[in-house]
Order: C-alpha cells, then sequence, then structure tokens
C-alpha cells in the first residue's frame, strides 16, 4: 500500500511559468503551422490546461485561507435542509463543514510554523479584480468580465471577503478544507449521550443556539431553555419558531414578570424528602447549620402535608419564620378527629385561660397526645420544632432566612409559589411534568446580569424539578422525546444536574450544556474537580467555538486525540578539500519526510478560531471542522 503524497502548498507557484510555456507552444503553431498542426497541438493543449488545473488547486488552496467566510440563509432555507438531513440521514444539523482528519493538521502545522507575512497570498491584482466584480451585476456584465468572473469564482469560495485588520480569528483554519464542505450533524442516535457546548464572549453560541433550538421546536419535540443572561434574539427565535409551527411558547422572565407564566419547582416529588433538599442546597453553610435547614424543611412540609396544603415556598417561608405553631395545632386536631371523632375536644371548654395553670389550645393538644402515648413521626418533628429554644432556632435558622426570603417574597414569590384559587391572576401556571406532557416550549431568563444570586437559585431549584420529574418518567412511565439547553451552565449546575446527565438519557431528556471554561464549572461545583469530571463524563458530543481558558483548550484537544503528521527537512551542504584546487568545490541537497506525532485539534488552534467557527467531535467518531450560518429571520419578541 502507497503512502499518501506529501504536498507543499506553500511553495512558489512553478505551474504558473509551464502554463506560460505551453501557451506559447500553442501559439507557435498556431503561426507555423507545421504538417498536421491540429493534432500535434492537442499535446500542449492538454499540458497547458493540466497545469492550469494544478494552478486553480494552488490558487483556490491560497484564496481560500486568505478570505473571510460570510455565511447567511433564510429560516425557510435551513429548515429544509434540516428536514432533509433529519429523514435522510437521521442528523441533526450543525451547518456547513468538513471532516478533520490528518492531512488537514499536517497544512496546518505548515501555516503554524510560518510568520503571517510568510504566507502566500492570492495576487493582489486577483483581489482587486475579485472586489471589482462584486459591485457588478451578473446582468450588467460584458463578455469579458464574465469570462474573468467566471475564473475568479473558480478561485475564491462562495460567500467569502478578504480578510480584514479588524476580523477576530484565524480565518485560515476552516480554508484548508473549504473544497471539502458540506452539510455536518450529529447523529439523533449520539444525543441521549449529551452534548457539551464551549465558546468565550462572543465566539457565536448564541447563533448556534438559535440553529439547534429552531430545529427542534420544527420537530415538535419538547424544549425547556435555561438563559442566566437572557439572550434577546434567542428569545425572539424561539417565539417566532413556535407562531411558525403553532407551538405553545412558556415564557418565564424575572425582569418582566408581568409578562411570565408561573412555575412550581416544588410541584414534582417522589419522596416527600425531595422539596427540602431542593431549598437546602441552596443554602450557603455546610455542617451542623445546614444539617439544621434541612430538617427544618422537611419537618415542615410533612407537616403540610399532614395538613392537607401541598409544599410550596412561600408557605415554608411563613412557617420557618413565624413559627410552626398555628401548623401543629392544625395537625393534632386532624390526628384527634380521626382518633376520637367530632367531640374529641369537649374538655376544651373547662381549659383554664388564666392564672397559674393557664394553658393554651395548643398546649393541651401536644399534653393530650403525649399522654394518650401516640406516635407519629410527622407530629413528633413538628412538636420538637415547637419546643425548640427560640434563641436557638433563631440562631441556626439565619442560614436558611435570606434563600426563603429571595425566593418567597414579593413578585418572585408570585411566580414560583402560585396561587391556583386566586382568580384575578391569569398567568398560566406550569410545572415540570406539564411542559413535559404537553410538549411545550418554554424558556426561561433568569436575569443574572441584575442579581446573579437569586437566579443561580432559581435556576438550581427548576434543575431539581426536572431531576424529579425524569426520574418519575424512567420509574413509572414511557420515555420522552424532550431537550434541554442550558446557558452558562456553571451559574444553575447542582447534584440534581448530575443525575440528569447520568439517568435521563434513559427518561428522554437530551442536553446541551454550554459554558465558557472548566473553571467556571468547578468553581461552582465547590471546587471539586471530581464532580466537575462527572459533568464532563457524561457530556459525549462536543462542539467547541473559540475558547480563551488555556485549560479548557487542552482538555477539548485531548478528546480529538493525536496523530502523526508529517513535515518536510530540506538540508544543503558545501565544501572543498584542502589538497583540491580553490576553484573545485562540492555541494548537495537533501529532502526528507520528518513524522512525529501531534495533537490533532491543538489548543492553537481552539484559541484562534473566528466567531461562528467551531470544531466538533461526535458519537465517539466524527470528527469536524464547521462553521455556523447565521440565519436571516423577521424574529418577533413575545
Amino acid at each position: 500500500m502507497s503512502a499518501r503524497r506529501f504536498e507543499d502548498m506553500f511553495r512558489p507557484a512553478g505551474e504558473v511559468w509551464s502554463v506560460f510555456g505551453w501557451a506559447s507552444s500553442v501559439l507557435t503553431l498556431l503561426i507555423a503551422r507545421p504538417p498536421l498542426w491540429p493534432i500535434l497541438m492537442l499535446i500542449p493543449i492538454a499540458l497547458m490546461f493540466t497545469r492550469i488545473n494544478d494552478v486553480k488547486k494552488l490558487m483556490g488552496f491560497r484564496a481560500a485561507i486568505s478570505v473571510a467566510r460570510m455565511r447567511s440563509l433564510t429560516l425557510k432555507e435551513m429548515l429544509a435542509r434540516s428536514r432533509t438531513m433529519r429523514q435522510k440521514k437521521e442528523l441533526l444539523s450543525i451547518g456547513r463543514g468538513f471532516t478533520w482528519g490528518q492531512s488537514h493538521i499536517e497544512t496546518a502545522v505548515q501555516v503554524l510554523n510560518r510568520n503571517s507575512n510568510e504566507l502566500p497570498d492570492v495576487p493582489v491584482w486577483i483581489k482587486k479584480e475579485a472586489s471589482r466584480l462584486a459591485l457588478i451585476p451578473k446582468e450588467k456584465m460584458g463578455i469579458a468580465d464574465r469570462i474573468k468572473n467566471a475564473a475568479v469564482s473558480g478561485i475564491f469560495p462562495k460567500g467569502s471577503r478578504p480578510v480584514l485588520d479588524s476580523d477576530i480569528g484565524a480565518a485560515w483554519i476552516h480554508g484548508i478544507g473549504v473544497a471539502e464542505e458540506a452539510d455536518i450533524g450529529i447523529p439523533f442516535s449520539a444525543l441521549p449521550g449529551h452534548t457539551l457546548i464551549t465558546g468565550t464572549t462572543r465566539a457565536g453560541k448564541t447563533r448556534l443556539y438559535e440553529a439547534l433550538t429552531a430545529q427542534i421546536v420544527d420537530m415538535g419535540s419538547a424544549l425547556i431553555v435555561i438563559d442566566p443572561k437572557k439572550d434577546i434574539d434567542w428569545v425572539s427565535m424561539l417565539n417566532t419558531m413556535c407562531k411558525r409551527t403553532g407551538r405553545k411558547f412558556l415564557y418565564f422572565d424575572l425582569a418582566q414578570p408581568h409578562k411570565s407564566v408561573r412555575l412550581q419547582p416544588l410541584q414534582n416529588w417522589n419522596n416527600i424528602s425531595e422539596p427540602a433538599t431542593r431549598i437546602g442546597q441552596l443554602v450557603d453553610a455546610d455542617g451542623s447549620f445546614a444539617a439544621f435547614a434541612w430538617k427544618t424543611l422537611y419537618r415542615v412540609h410533612r407537616a403540610l402535608i399532614a395538613a392537607g396544603e401541598r409544599p410550596t415556598i412561600r408557605n415554608t417561608k411563613r412557617y420557618v419564620q413565624i413559627g410552626v405553631e398555628g401548623l401543629a395545632e392544625k395537625i393534632l386536631t386532624n390526628h384527634f378527629l380521626a382518633k376520637h371523632g367530632a367531640n374529641w375536644d369537649q374538655d376544651l371548654r373547662n381549659l383554664p385561660t388564666s392564672g397559674k395553670n393557664a394553658m393554651t389550645r395548643l398546649d393541651w393538644c401536644i399534653l393530650k397526645y403525649m399522654t394518650e402515648g401516640d406516635s407519629d413521626d410527622t407530629i413528633d418533628g413538628i412538636i420538637s420544632m415547637v419546643r425548640h429554644s427560640k434563641e436557638h432556632y433563631s440562631k441556626m435558622i439565619q442560614v436558611l432566612e435570606p434563600i426563603l426570603e429571595m425566593l418567597g417574597s414579593d413578585e418572585v414569590g408570585d411566580l414560583l409559589s402560585p396561587d391556583p384559587t386566586d382568580t384575578t391572576d391569569k398567568r398560566p401556571i406550569y410545572d415540570m411534568r406539564r411542559v413535559l406532557d404537553e410538549k411545550c416550549v418554554l424558556y426561561i431568563g433568569l436575569d443574572s446580569l441584575s442579581n446573579k444570586t437569586i437566579a443561580s437559585a432559581i435556576g438550581s431549584i427548576l434543575l431539581a424539578d426536572l431531576a424529579s420529574t425524569l426520574g418519575s418518567i424512567y420509574n413509572f412511565s414511557k420515555p420522552t422525546d424532550a431537550y434541554l439547553f442550558v446557558d452558562e451552565v456553571a451559574e444553575v449546575a447542582n447534584d440534581q444536574l448530575i443525575q440528569i446527565l447520568n439517568k435521563g438519557g434513559g427518561a428522554g431528556i437530551k442536553c446541551f450544556l454550554a459554558m465558557q471554561s472548566i473553571a467556571d464549572l468547578t468553581v461552582r461545583l465547590g471546587n471539586s474537580k471530581e464532580k466537575c469530571e462527572q459533568v464532563l463524563a457524561n457530556l459525549n458530543n462536543l462542539i467547541s467555538l473559540r475558547v480563551r481558558s488555556i485549560e479548557t483548550a487542552a482538555y477539548i484537544s485531548e478528546m480529538f486525540g493525536r496523530v502523526q503528521t508529517r513535515s518536510l527537512e530540506v538540508s544543503y551542504s558545501s565544501g572543498s578539500e584542502s589538497s583540491a584546487s580553490f576553484t573545485e568545490f562540492r555541494s548537495g541537497t537533501s529532502r526528507s519526510l520528518k513524522s512525529e506525532e501531534t495533537s490533532l485539534v491543538p489548543a492553537e488552534l481552539l484559541t484562534r478560531l473566528p466567531p461562528l467557527h467551531y470544531f466538533a467531535f461526535t458519537a465517539g467518531r466524527g470528527m469536524y471542522k464547521g462553521v455556523i450560518e447565521f440565519i436571516e429571520a423577521n424574529r418577533v419578541a413575545p
């Protein structure tokens, strides 16, 4: 088996002189017209066009690495392509690109080993001619301009322009394989393995989200978007797509509560301890303070259920702050009604209300409960809270009160603890189970720029609700068809998100998580590299736009693996022997191919990508260099 030919694309374009030489041969035959000249002329013509093709290939490559892409398509065109790829190839479209392999990194290494001013470029006169022709409508072109335009179009890639000094990133990276460009996508079979999206600020993450979520809305799948910073373009695209397809669009926005749907983050649970855990995980404390906060929440929630109320953040806040005496009396009353009937409290008529033996109704109920020797875990817990030292309770509960105040008060409290009996509030009420069952499109804008703490807390508690819902679906129902997008995942990540990634695929959820750096995620998870690795280990697909973090770039580069690359080494030698005449000397030139191991996608490339450009690793085998097109659409804000 022969080795693949090594070609130096940065060598001098000697083929140009060959073209002129064969062209002069053709001209000479035309002038001289020797015998059989028409037949003889076929040989130089064939060789001339062979060299022209070589020149075109070389100049095309140089043009490709010296121009920037300007890609856009209409929403209709994007959806048509998406449906074709979905039906024929079972792929979720991620734009245009090519398979990135050993030959591409080999060429990239040649570029990296040169200074920018050493890179051969398309002649300036060709660029000027291309710029001039671009300003002339095709219908107004003369014959000469049409011929020139055809020649220039064969060199410059479609939808490109010269690189400007103000451009960000290295456009040549995509130019290396632009001749192989085709539609690319992620296999639907790989999506339950979840996808990581990395990219720094202004790298093109929003444009990628728009393209992906527009396709998901078009497919009819349930979609949940958690966006800490609230991107207006993304919201408008989702609303536009829902209007286009007749889907139900649910908009939750902390900055605009009057426009928002209301959500119940404590609605779904399989065990009564779950609501306490959802709130408890938001407490900024550990050790005995965190344990006391969780125990308090757990006892209050059990008592609420016993009293016939469903736990919400607002009623939890009320009983934690003002005390559980009223709740304790209510569940004790229910207990005695069930045990003794309607006349259980007839002795209360003679209860002393003043003097040394004065006793409240609650004191009497507790005494009766203890005297009768009853045992109920819920009642025991709530009595313990009633009898607990108020001073100690007030001290220990200080870590819990701030988060309850943030999430259970004013407009935020109305959004997260909706009252279904309030007929004056017309805003719809939803929870995660209903969103999935009705195949809704839910956008959650957390407005983290205004209040990062509240945004982070709400994002975390909603993820916990989703995790519980998926657990119920996994255990008792058929898998759903749903997608979860979390932008800036480092702002909302928690243990429940790890559970969603680890087991959610079995319930039918496909996750896309975006972040700027691995360090952000590590800090969010308590500086635990082990937990960070848990998250990353559950993300089997990768789309990386430009990153700035060296640690993140190194991690991504390692995922793509390493290959052997070849480089051409040229050595020169000259000299003369002392016994020889001074006019006698010898010289030599040798060329050899050197092979060395390098990363298939070096970190240097990941930090130099232009906006909207990315590297992708899908399904454990597909390695792509791609570009996201800008979608032209009349976006409608909600």
